[in-house]
């Protein structure tokens, strides 16, 4: 058995709990073993549920407030700071099919960093000393990440979220990757100081940590990114699942999340 303050205070008490979780099984079957793991979550969850409204069949973001909430026993808000109290954020994020394996469908946004339409907001990133002294490193370097069989359709209803089927789940430190990744990672913060300091903000160019456009339609708000590439990268790294490569194509075959 689990105690909700270890796995939301400390690392050791949660990636123990992250081991247990039965990857490759529905979110629906991770929310109710995960209460059986831990008895407080599912106290918690019966005494907030009515104050959980983030399953919204209009929230792309839906399946991540669905993992914070059941799973972890927080509700969503919009604090800058990490969502666990040992410094990591909780994410989530999909895996599409291919013929032969899979990959990351999609960037994995990480935290709003500012506006073009107010240049001002971007400049403590432009003249941050390093990655490790912006403002933003604690959301960046540590997370928990959920990856989840992608499902057709843009806008779900909660029981097809339910219905999904999580593919893995683990801890990552960007400070304990690889050197090469550290090294990219550093090499694309660069790129978008110098980006910012040249007015010409974009996610052109950068390989694995982008800034990305974030929110509504036209909007000016930017946010740092992982992406595609880095998050198939990483999952391969924290799970130990190879890689593979096949022309520009890059996945981990299908018989590894079986």
């Amino acid at each position: 058995m689990f105690s909700l303050n270890s796995i939301q205070t400390t690392k050791a008490g949660c990636v123990a709990y992250l081991s247990k979780l039965p990857c490759g099984s529905s979110l629906r079957d991770v929310i109710t073993f995960s209460h059986s793991l831990c008895p407080e979550l599912a106290t918690y969850v019966a005494a907030n549920e009515n104050a959980f409204n983030s399953c919204s069949s209009r929230d792309k973001g839906a399946v991540g407030k669905m993992v914070e909430f059941y799973i972890f026993g927080q509700l969503p808000n919009s604090d800058p700071n990490p969502d666990l109290l040992w410094g990591a954020d909780i994410k989530a994020t999909h895996f599409k099919k291919m013929k032969d394996g899979y990959n990351a469908k999609e960037r994995v946004t990480i935290t709003n960093c500012g506006s073009t339409g107010k240049p001002e907001t971007l400049a403590p990133i432009a003249n941050a000393e390093s990655l490790e002294t912006c403002e933003k490193w604690a959301k960046i370097q540590k997370g928990v990440l959920f990856v989840f069989e992608h499902t057709s359709g843009k806008y779900l209803d909660i029981e097809t979220n339910l219905s999904k089927r999580l593919l893995c789940a683990f801890p990552y430190d960007i400070s304990e990757l690889p050197e090469n990744h550290r090294s990219q990672i550093a090499t694309d913060f660069s790129d978008i100081q110098q980006k910012i300091r040249d007015g010409e903000v974009s996610q052109r160019g950068q390989k694995y940590l982008h800034i990305h456009p974030h929110g509504s339609k036209n909007s000016t708000t930017r946010a740092f990114g992982f992406t595609n590439k880095f998050v198939t990268e990483l999952v391969s790294i924290k799970t130990g699942k190879p890689l593979t490569r096949k022309g520009r194509s890059l996945y981990i075959e299908s018989h590894h999340f079986n």
